[in-house]
């Protein structure tokens, strides 16, 4: 597979969705968010059950694996484009294993995301930050991401909650 980006150490790759099975080590890895967002660590079919999760009305959906420099997949963005407008995708997961946070990765691979996304034509990019994960919301503010509206509460494995819509403009 060709490089989408290269962001700090690590490269970011397109999965097709038949392979988006080879994501659950990395999500039961990941415990520490689980815990945080469903309360419960991953379930064995949790990488499966991420496509399920996408809108009906997206354009489609984009997996992008994000490996470390020895080829190990470290680090996931799970996307879809067109929704809920033509040109703006909405990243619905960023995770990177425990190992490779606070390094500034986040950064650097949202930083290559974003212009990655421009040459893909997108103008916006949106994403939804769960009440239970203050971490997330301040990544995300630094980001340069902006409020909008306060959904739900929705249940999220066996928590429920609400969550903070964010959106950034990529023009």
């Amino acid at each position: 597979m060709s490089p989408l980006f290269q962001a700090a150490d690590l490269t970011a790759e397109h999965v097709p969705d038949a392979d988006v099975e080879l994501f659950q080590p990395l999500l039961e890895h990941c415990e520490d968010f689980f815990l945080r967002c469903y309360g419960r660590p991953a379930n064995p079919d949790e990488a499966k059950v991420m496509l399920t999760e996408r809108p009906p009305t997206a354009g489609g959906g984009h997996l992008t694996a994000l490996r470390d420099s020895g080829g190990k997949w470290v680090g996931i963005l799970e996307s879809v484009f067109d929704f809920p407008a033509p040109a703006e995708w909405y990243l619905g997961l960023m995770l990177l294993a425990p190992e490779v946070r606070g390094h500034g990765r986040g950064e650097a691979v949202i930083r290559a995301y974003e212009a990655w996304l421009r040459g893909q034509g997108a103008r916006l990019l949106r994403l939804g930050v769960a009440e239970p994960n203050p971490d997330a919301l301040r990544f995300w503010t630094r980001m340069g991401f902006r409020e909008e509206l306060w959904v739900g509460p929705i249940k999220q494995g066996v928590l429920e909650y609400r969550v903070l819509r964010m959106s950034k403009a990529l023009v």
